[in-house]
């Protein structure tokens, strides 16, 4: 019998090294990223533990939040910036029946929970829908890297993505590591992101605020990779991006550019020297968090296997949670198009970018 129950004050203070004792671990079950979540306002961290007997066989992070009178747990919720999370276990120990049976009692007996989220590529599908779950298939691009072997991974890109590398080289853009100022880099990551959304019709689905959190988080665990490109003015910011290098995986968190400054592709210089940073880390694969035909230029392909795990205790919940997603997409799209008028006049509106903030 598999038993559940919430983290020990010891057991959080050594969070991180707990969930590490798992072979599905990512960064986005540590500390830090659940800090990070609590920071921007996402609800109330919950550590839980799933034990056989006296043994810890399994850990999930996730966040209640509270919605008028209904209470929500994610793991993640959409909207929050994270790729995954869900349950990291001992796959050779339990499996998706034992940790979601007392799993789905737990959250609605002790938290009063009404509406579950689990993001994962890690539980059975068969038995996800046995317990009420609906699955949302929720693609990523993804490419292998070799510590060791830059040379085979540049190879690995399109020849188009290589020329482009040399052509920023020859051309003197400049790359600079940020690690200093959280509150500048912050203010100039989203102003580009705000233009490039903006001029393809969409607003960014969060505040500059949350880019800020996530630099001082991320740093303050060692696992940030923040880095802008500058015309050879050495001023002139172009393109910015942010990363995290951690359990052998380096993770796409946002890039951009400024859209007048496209011609020198600032991009792929930004992510070949992001690649080799975490070449030298020991990073064994790239996950560039979402789709976009953008990142097939890095070696990168469809990664099929992550699916958004949705149970509402009520049915009437669930048909108003797709009603709500769709509301706010189209909400997003609206404010995007008056937003692009207001900034290049309806002559914009001819011009469309993709959502993908580094696309060309």
């Amino acid at each position: 019998m598999i038993a559940i129950r919430a983290a020990t004050a010891f057991e959080i203070a050594g969070w991180d090294e707990l969930v590490r004792r798992f072979d599905n671990h990512r960064i986005v079950h540590t500390r830090a990223w659940i800090d990070w979540l609590r920071a921007c306002g996402h609800g109330q961290p919950l550590h839980l533990v799933f034990e056989a007997g006296e043994q810890v066989v399994g850990c999930l992070p996730g966040l209640v939040r509270s919605l008028g009178p209904l209470r929500l747990f994610g793991s993640p919720l959409p909207g929050w910036q994270t790729p995954s999370m869900g349950p990291v276990f001992d796959r050779n120990r339990v499996t998706t029946r034992d940790l979601i049976a007392p799993l789905v009692a737990y959250l609605e007996q002790h938290h009063g929970v009404h509406h579950i989220e689990i993001l994962s590529s890690h539980l059975d599908r068969e038995t996800m829908t046995a317990f009420g779950f609906r699955g949302e298939p929720v693609p990523t691009h993804r490419a292998p890297l070799f510590p060791g072997d830059a040379s085979r991974v540049f190879r690995s890109f399109k020849e188009s993505a290589r020329r482009n590398v040399r052509r920023a080289e020859r051309l003197g853009l400049i790359a600079r590591f940020e690690e200093e100022d959280a509150e500048a880099f912050a203010r100039e990551h989203y102003s580009q992101l705000q233009e490039v959304f903006v001029r393809g019709g969409n607003t960014v689905p969060f505040g500059e605020q949350e880019v800020l959190e996530f630099f001082r988080h991320m740093k303050a665990a060692g696992r940030l990779v923040a880095i802008a490109v500058y015309l050879p003015d050495g001023c002139t910011c172009i393109a910015t991006g942010l990363f995290t290098v951690a359990e052998k995986e380096l993770l796409l968190w946002s890039w951009t550019h400024r859209t007048k400054h496209r011609w020198f592709r600032p991009t792929e210089l930004l992510t070949w020297l992001v690649i080799q940073r975490g070449l030298a880390a020991g990073c064994e694969t790239f996950d560039f968090m979402g789709m976009g035909d953008f990142k097939t230029k890095f070696g990168a392909a469809p990664d099929l296997s992550k699916y958004c795990w949705v149970r509402s205790r009520y049915r009437w919940l669930r048909r108003a949670r797709d009603f709500a997603e769709w509301g706010y997409r189209w909400q997003q799209t609206v404010r995007g198009h008056l937003a692009r008028i207001a900034m290049f006049g309806f002559g914009g509106l001819s011009t469309h970018l993709p959502i993908d903030a580094a696309g060309e």
